[in-house]
Order: structure tokens, then C-alpha cells, then sequence
């Protein structure tokens, strides 16, 4: 399993840093937004080449990455 690794996207910085969640793992991510307000969630695998974030009271804005995200994981594994 690789390390940390980031990735620009519609100019922010994600930080992905691999965990362990018992049976598979997921990634731990954060973002700044332009307030300085640090976000973190996971990235949880729902099965083959599908992710799903998971955390709560995340933004709107930040919910719309999903997608992306998603991508970012499965070209760095």
C-alpha cells in the first residue's frame, strides 16, 4: 500500500493518506476551503473501483467531488 499522496483539483489541494478499516482500506482526506477551514472524511470502498465518501456535515460543495475523488483513488491504486 503506497503512502500519503495529493492531488490538485478545481485548484484545491487534496491530502489522501491510507487507513486500515478491518476488512479493506480506505483513504482519510482533507481540504482546506478558501476560508482556511480544514476538511476531513473518508473514502470508504463500496466495491470494485466504486468509492463512497463518508463523514458528516460535510458541504454541499465538497459532496459534488464525490465523483472525482472516486477517480483520483483508482488511478493512484
Amino acid at each position: 500500500m503506497s503512502n500519503l499522496f495529493h492531488k490538485i483539483i478545481q485548484g484545491k489541494k487534496f491530502n489522501f493518506q491510507p487507513i486500515n478499516l478491518g476488512h479493506d482500506t480506505g483513504y482519510h482526506v482533507d481540504v482546506e476551503d478558501e476560508e482556511g477551514t480544514r476538511w476531513e472524511f473518508t473514502m470508504e470502498p463500496e466495491d470494485e473501483g466504486h468509492w463512497k465518501l463518508k463523514s458528516e456535515k460535510l458541504p454541499l460543495w465538497l459532496k459534488a467531488f464525490e465523483d472525482e475523488l472516486q477517480s483520483v483513488i483508482n488511478q493512484h491504486e
